[in-house]
């Protein structure tokens, strides 16, 4: 019976995770490493892989019929250039560093989305010109580093993009470019020079119909709510999920 629960509870979680980042953009790794971390069902490899996975199926799903061509490109590109280097170096401390260690990171990061959010939630007028490149540049290397470490690239890119004065189409298919980009980085990578355990694939596999079909709900029913909302809607995910890393940190 506890079997069936956990595995009834993996599928809630997937599709919420799935049906908010197809709706905002982000988030499913942010909801998934929260809720399987704080329960204990899985280690925090063996999340980070299915993560990576089960993200890339929602944006491809999120990206077809021609909306990767409404993507921010020079955004994309900013963020590419240092988040791909940053990323290995995050993989290789997740297999370098101790538990004791990995919670100290969760607190920073938890401090570090939760102030950032609670910043943006506050600050209503959006930036009247696109960030300059220094600051996607350091966006593409904080998201580097925590997506090797936790497979949640998110935060980072979020805060900037939901900044610039983009529609929310622009800002949504943008995110959802760099996380499949991401995402087929960090497989690569971790197949490439570790073995995946037969628990991770199946953990994916579990996944795999609920992210799916909840992409899909997103994409022919989307969420009726303003642009202001979707925005204050992601920046109450940020701080959630800030608030959430804390606590498995402490």
């Amino acid at each position: 019976m506890v079997f069936d629960l956990n595995i009834l509870f993996l599928l809630v979680v997937f599709a919420i995770g799935s049906y908010v980042q197809a709706s905002t953009g982000f988030a499913f790794g942010l909801i998934v490493i929260s809720s399987i971390s704080a329960l204990g069902l899985a280690p925090i490899e063996v999340t980070a892989f299915v993560v990576s996975l089960l993200s890339l199926m929602n944006s491809i799903i999120g990206l077809q019929g021609g909306q990767w061509r409404k993507a921010n490109f020079k955004a994309i590109l900013y963020f590419s250039i240092p988040c791909l280097p940053a990323t290995f170096v995050g993989i290789w401390l997740l297999a370098f560093l101790g538990e004791n260690q990995l919670n100290i990171l969760k607190i920073i990061l938890g401090v570090t989305i939760v102030g950032s959010s609670l910043i943006m939630m506050l600050q209503t007028n959006l930036a009247k010109k696109g960030s300059s490149i220094p600051v996607f540049l350091l966006g593409g290397l904080s998201s580097g580093l925590i997506g090797g470490l936790f497979s949640t690239f998110g935060p980072p890119l979020t805060y900037i993009m939901y900044r610039q004065p983009d529609t929310l189409k622009t800002i949504r298919t943008t995110l959802l470019l760099v996380f499949a980009i991401t995402s087929i980085m960090r497989l690569s990578f971790v197949m490439a020079t570790q073995e995946v355990s037969m628990q991770t694939y199946l953990l994916s596999a579990i996944g795999f119909p609920a992210v799916v079909l909840a992409a899909l709900a997103a994409r022919y029913y989307p969420i009726p709510i303003s642009v202001d909302t979707m925005r204050r809607c992601a920046y109450g995910i940020l701080l959630a999920s800030g608030i959430s890393l804390i606590v498995q940190g402490w």
